[in-house]
């Protein structure tokens, strides 16, 4: 009996096969290795799981819950219309809230501030006479770089909140 390919999904569920479908099927880019998605999952949760988990998810072995379908979706860019297509009604309107809350600073000036000058930088990226990966490749360095800088203040005040004389 012949093999499936490994880009054939049609013995899949229909949310694992959205998945599959987005993680391989990637046009002209190639496609993510389950160990890459997973790591992708820390820029979504602090509470990321294993590609152990991702690959059992996404070849049907084990039901899906709605959070980690969620993170799947943003990882691999479904729309929460193609989540719901596939029966994943809840999950689609999770994803949708994630989105819209995940679409841009609306807190204070200095965070719209930022987000101005960080979305400036990547127009100017844009504008240089390279490749789209290479270009693409810098925006990732950018916003790395950017994720570091948030990190280290995190951390600090932590260091300070445990140093800082206790309260009247």
């Amino acid at each position: 009996m012949p093999q499936p390919s490994p880009h054939d999904d049609t013995h899949l569920p229909p949310d694992a096969a959205l998945i599959h479908r987005l993680r391989t099927d990637r046009g002209m880019e190639s496609p993510l290795s389950v160990a890459k998605c997973a790591e992708m999952l820390g820029h979504y949760t602090s509470t990321p799981f294993s590609d152990r988990t991702w690959s059992a998810y996404e070849q049907g072995k084990r039901a899906i819950p709605d959070r980690e379908y969620v993170l799947m979706a943003l990882v691999v860019g479904a729309t929460p219309e193609d989540v719901k297509a596939v029966g994943r009604e809840k999950a689609g309107d999770l994803l949708r809230q994630e989105l819209d809350k995940r679409k841009g600073p609306r807190s204070s000036g200095a965070s719209a501030r930022t987000a101005e000058r960080v979305e400036a930088a990547i127009a100017r990226i844009h504008e240089l006479p390279f490749s789209d990966n290479t270009k693409e490749e810098m925006v990732a360095v950018l916003l790395r770089q950017v994720d570091a800088l948030l990190d280290l203040h995190t951390k600090q005040i932590d260091i300070m909140r445990h140093e800082a004389p206790p309260q009247p």
